[in-house]
């Protein structure tokens, strides 16, 4: 015989699940503002994809940055952001990673190289002003993730870089920026890709396509500089020899930008480690979300459901078998 006790509790606790509203739970939560290099170096292919296929920097990116977004806990959020030259441009503050998914994936998917404005690449500065940016709106409590492959062009004049620990540790900014610059790319130099208007590849840029040293500015140490003439040539009347116009990421450089200012450094090479490396423990923080529990009183009830009817089929098994025993003994 079923335990009337057993059915009553269960059909409270199934009620009660049915009508429990959502709780004040703690949990994790993370809140970021991704900052995009959209760049020319960026349309580099030095990645695969899950087919094997060639894939460029910017892609790898947005394919990796969706992947962890989407193991994000509910009540994290994620903002969106894209720079060239020196200008980052904010495209949304925030928005909560579970409610609006829809809306962030299509707009990451949707980043393209020709939304750039200007042709020219100042990392450092993008950087700086990056910072800047989150403080003027207001979202200096999230967590930058910074997607660059460090490659300047033209080069940097160190003379003229900004102070990124004065930024970040200033008398007047006592709140630092979190965050971490995300290096893309290959460490082994590739070409880059040079496309027309209608986003058609043409080949790839030369040496004298591409500036392969800095002219901006005075000169650090003059007398480095073969052929200096301190107002007609302050970089030297010679044409300079480099491989601007080759990239890789720029690790070594990143990790000079990333240091001064507290910010952690990761290479991009999968979309687990970059979950790993930007739910870090220093970016995580502790809230109080609505969250549904009404599988706790469901599961309870299903459980007391067991109990109520398994035993009785238990006992009627083991009925028929001593049953069947007793008729079989007794047939000779």
């Amino acid at each position: 015989m079923k335990s009337p006790w057993l059915l009553f509790s269960s059909a409270l606790l199934l009620l009660v699940a049915v009508l429990m509203p959502n709780l004040p739970f703690p949990s994790k939560k993370y809140d970021y503002f991704f900052m995009i290099d959209i760049t020319r170096s960026m349309n580099v292919q030095d990645y695969q994809n899950n087919n094997g296929d060639p894939i460029s920097r910017l892609e790898k990116v947005k394919a990796d940055a969706l992947l962890a977004i989407q193991k994000l806990p509910c009540g994290s959020r994620v903002g969106l952001g894209v720079f060239t030259e020196r200008m980052p441009t904010l495209l949304y503050t925030p928005m909560e990673v579970c409610a609006d998914y829809p809306e962030i994936r299509e707009s990451i998917k949707r980043i393209d190289w020709r939304m750039a404005w200007v042709a020219d690449s100042n990392i450092i500065q993008a950087l700086s002003n990056t910072i800047e940016l989150m403080r003027t709106v207001e979202i200096a409590n999230t967590t930058l993730v910074f997607f660059t492959d460090g490659q300047e062009a033209p080069p940097m004049n160190s003379r003229y870089a900004p102070d990124l620990a004065e930024l970040q540790f200033s008398e007047e900014n006592r709140s630092p920026i979190k965050g971490v610059v995300v290096g893309t790319g290959d460490h082994a130099l590739s070409r880059i890709p040079k496309y027309d208007e209608e986003g058609i590849q043409i080949g790839f840029y030369t040496a004298e396509d591409v500036p392969q040293g800095t002219t901006f500015g005075l000169p650090e140490d003059p007398s480095k500089i073969e052929g200096y003439v301190p107002r007609n040539a302050p970089w030297g009347n010679q044409s300079q020899a480099g491989n601007e116009h080759l990239s890789n990421v720029k690790e070594e450089y990143l990790t000079s930008l990333a240091e001064p200012a507290k910010l952690h450094y990761h290479h991009l090479q999968s979309a687990n480690e970059l979950y790993t490396a930007i739910t870090h423990d220093d970016f995580s923080q502790r809230h109080l979300r609505q969250t549904d529990l009404s599988q706790i009183p469901a599961g309870i009830a299903l459980f007391l459901l067991f109990l109520a009817y398994l035993p009785e089929q238990l006992l009627f098994r083991k009925k028929t078998r001593h049953k069947n025993k007793s008729l079989l003994s007794n047939n000779p």
